[in-house]
């Protein structure tokens, strides 16, 4: 039998937020198991979580969805794909080949997994799909109570919403920042990195206070899971020890040996991901383009005035959480120096927080741990340490959220109670209104905001309504009216009048940012619907000049290009200035890029009459 003074803790959280170790002669301890408001507790918190959500359930596939599962070829091979999902890079099953588009590559397997698992026994279904989001986010509150429950015993008297963990716990799963996580099938993957790091808190809370290997053991592979569904779990191996180091009785054995395995479960997996991936923070491959690394082109000031302008506005969404987007490309998120007040108030917060995170170190109590644990769980995100791939996502902070939730627990159960000369935990009217206030406040945001999550049309319009300085909104937002509306329509004279709608928002989106690819091919695209219309020739070519500088591969181009070229005969001669103009002039002269001069410049050879110019500069190239 394990010794006494490795049973599980005794304390409860004193009003002051203080964590004081347990003394078997003054605390009295709480029965942590097998209690029917422990049970109950737990199903009422998953069960919000699912119909909170269950919306959802009507909703398709979004996003990255298309990438990670719906024309995944990997996910569709259904179980004979799995192999391959788990000795390849992420994005190689949507690909075909590893293209190590973001810093880093991706090593995230276990989510796309799953989605092969369902396609190989159901087939491809969205409501599935959610489905099964739905009962891991249900799982997951069920989880971090039990969790949050061992580590902050409640009181002995007072229901479980006013302890620390269930409020805790309450306010997390209702946070409407979860939206994108939940609401989106791909974000399966923070879900399931939550549900291993906060299992692998579970197991080894249980380890290091009762010294039953077995706990230990449990520890490692649940960790392990959660690190191959996302990489953002490994910052656990410094929440856990600093949970038990503030608020456990362990033994310095038992935490040292549940450190070294977490820490060495963290190598195992970055051994593998690095095996497979064959680079951890860049490659000579990636793709440096602000829609994938948005610092870029910025000088150093500018990246990290940027970064703490996106680290205050996290802040500011977890405190209001309104408005919300999945839409953070540049440039909703603009540019900024330290001589912008939003940066510099980013950074000054983010030092007071690890300045109390630090104190904490000796403090011991909730408020500084919450700190911790929120700038900890927060950092591999954060663009700080190395970039990843965006400014910023609601997403990013799905688990950095606890803390937030965990510090708004302690100011009503302890805190408040404190100043107002009641025990902790105690019910009283102020609390109660500030729970259901929070609690409603919540889940009506997070009503409001599923409707966007049901396609992609909902999706983009919404991104386009409040991502105002996004060039990817207004793209997508154009995109989505052409596959859903241009189409279908059926006149000319209709078709005209939305091109007229669609055009303004590809060139806003080119103008946000001039480099932007994807727009200037969609552009190029709308210019030869244009001319189907009205057969004018000389204005498509004008936006085609514009498109070939940043996008020379543009299939619309090309495949417009061949339409209207005569088969046989001279070319037209606004056709052979544009292949002049573009080929030699652009290509060879400016950018010696002979490959794309010489592809161009065919576009003004015909069957007879070569313009001058243009047979002089084949020559040339030759």
């Amino acid at each position: 039998m394990a010794k006494r003074k490795h049973q599980p803790s005794s304390k409860s959280v004193p009003a002051s937020g203080s964590a004081n170790k347990p003394n078997s002669k003054t605390a009295k301890a709480v029965p942590m198991e097998a209690k029917s408001s422990t049970g109950t507790a737990g199903l009422i918190i998953a069960a919000l979580a699912f119909f909170l959500y269950a919306p959802s359930l009507r909703y398709g596939y979004v996003l990255d969805d298309q990438m990670m599962y719906v024309n995944n070829q990997y996910v569709q091979e259904g179980f004979a794909g799995i192999g391959k999902i788990l000795s390849t890079e992420s994005f190689a099953g949507f690909f075909g080949e590893q293209k190590n588009l973001l810093v880093g590559g991706r090593y995230r397997p276990l989510s796309i997994v799953t989605f092969a698992i369902e396609k190989g026994l159901f087939g491809q279904n969205a409501a599935l799909s959610h489905f099964v989001n739905l009962l891991l986010y249900a799982l997951l509150g069920w989880l971090t109570y039990r969790t949050l429950r061992r580590v902050f015993p409640p009181q002995e008297k007072g229901s479980w919403w006013f302890s620390l963990a269930g409020l805790a716990t309450l306010l997390y799963v209702l946070h409407p920042i979860h939206s994108e996580a939940v609401a989106n099938v791909k974000g399966r993957d923070e879900i399931m990195a939550a549900l291993g790091a906060m299992g692998a808190l579970y197991a080894s809370w249980r380890y290091a206070q009762a010294g039953e290997m077995r706990w230990n053991i449990i520890a490692a592979v649940v960790f392990f899971l959660g690190l191959l569904s996302k990489e953002n779990a490994l910052t656990f191996i410094a929440v856990i020890p600093l949970a038990i180091y503030y608020f456990g009785s362990a033994s310095k054995r038992h935490l040292l040996i549940n450190t070294g395995t977490l820490a060495l479960t963290g190598v195992l997996y970055v051994a593998l991901r690095y095996a497979i991936v064959g680079q951890l923070l860049g490659g000579p491959e990636t793709d440096p383009n602000p829609m994938n690394d948005p610092f870029v082109n910025l000088s150093s000031s500018n990246k990290y005035a940027t970064i703490f302008l996106t680290l205050g506005w996290y802040l500011k969404l977890l405190v209001f959480p309104h408005p919300l987007t999945h839409d953070y490309y540049p440039y909703h998120v603009p540019v900024v120096g330290f001589d912008d007040w939003r940066a510099s108030l980013g950074l000054a917060l983010h030092v007071a927080l690890a300045g109390v995170a630090i104190w904490g170190l000796w403090k011991k109590n909730v408020p500084t741990f919450a700190a911790a644990f929120y700038l900890i769980t927060l950092s591999i995100v954060s663009n700080l340490p190395f970039t990843v791939g965006a400014f910023m996502n609601e997403r990013f902070v799905f688990l950095p959220s606890l803390g937030f939730s965990l510090f708004c627990a302690w100011l009503i159960v302890a805190f408040l109670p404190k100043k107002l000369g009641l025990s902790a935990g105690q019910s009283y009217p102020l609390g109660l209104g500030l729970i259901a206030v929070l609690s409603l406040g919540y889940a009506l945001k997070t009503f409001t905001r599923l409707p966007d999550w049901k396609d992609e049309t909902t999706l983009n319009e919404a991104a386009y309504k409040i991502s105002t300085g996004s060039a990817r909104a207004k793209l997508f937002h154009a995109v989505a009216i052409f596959r859903n509306e241009y189409a279908q329509l059926p006149t000319n004279e209709l078709k005209k009048a939305k091109l007229n709608e669609m055009i303004p928002m590809v060139a806003e989106a080119t103008r946000i940012l001039p480099e932007y690819k994807a727009a200037w091919g969609f552009m190029a695209g709308l210019a030869g619907e244009r001319y189907k219309i009205d057969l004018q020739l000389q204005p498509m070519l004008d936006v085609f000049a514009q498109a070939a500088v940043y996008d020379p591969n543009s299939q619309s181009i090309h495949d417009f290009m061949k339409y209207v070229k005569p088969s046989s005969g001279a070319v037209p001669q606004a056709i052979a200035d544009f292949a002049y103009q573009v080929g030699y002039v652009h290509f060879a002269q400016q950018k010696r890029d002979m490959e794309h001069a010489r592809q161009y410049l065919q576009y003004g050879v015909g069957t007879e009459g070569v313009d001058p110019r243009i047979e002089k500069a084949l020559k040339n190239l030759r």
